[in-house]
C-alpha cells in the first residue's frame, strides 16, 4: 500500500502541527518494543545527546533521514546531459519527502522536543535568518 491507495483522509481539529507530533509519538510507542525486541538499543526519550547511546540514536535518525532524502532525489529523472524529458512520479516523490518529516518528527521528539519547542526553534532561527538577508552576510 502506498499513497496512491488512501483517497479520504479527515484532518484532525485544531493544530495540525501538534497533530503529526502526536501522531508520530503513537508510532514511537508501537515500534520501540519491536525494535527492542530485534536487538535495536532504544535509549529513554528523551535521549541524552551526552552519551554514546544518545548520539548513536541520533546518527541513526540522521542516515534513516538522508536516505530518504536520497530515494526522493531518486524519483528525479531528467538529467543535464540528457535530450529527453522524463515525468516524474509526483506522488512516489512527496510520499518520499513525507518519510523525511516523519524521521525528522521522530528526531525532535527523541530529542524530548514538542510542536511547541520545534516551531519555537524554527521562528527563532527564521529571525537569525532575516537578520543576515537584512544584513547581507
Amino acid at each position: 500500500m502506498n499513497i496512491k491507495d488512501v483517497n479520504n483522509v479527515e484532518l484532525p481539529e485544531g493544530d495540525l502541527l501538534k497533530a503529526i507530533f502526536k501522531r508520530q509519538r503513537e508510532l514511537e510507542e508501537k515500534y520501540q518494543p519491536i525494535e527492542k525486541a530485534n536487538g535495536a538499543h532504544c535509549p529513554d526519550i528523551p535521549l541524552d545527546m551526552h552519551t554514546f547511546e544518545g548520539q548513536e540514536r541520533v546518527r541513526l535518525l540522521i542516515y534513516r533521514i538522508t536516505e530518504e532524502l536520497y530515494e526522493a532525489g531518486n524519483c528525479l529523472r531528467n538529467k543535464a546531459w540528457k535530450n529527453s524529458q522524463v515525468a516524474t512520479d509526483r506522488t512516489h516523490f512527496l510520499e518520499e519527502l513525507s518519510d523525511v518529516v516523519h524521521f525528522m518528527i521522530q528526531l525532535f521528539i527523541e530529542l524530548g522536543l514538542d510542536a511547541e519547542a520545534f516551531t519555537l526553534i524554527y521562528f527563532r532561527k527564521s529571525i537569525v535568518n532575516q537578520f543576515r538577508q537584512r544584513s547581507n552576510y
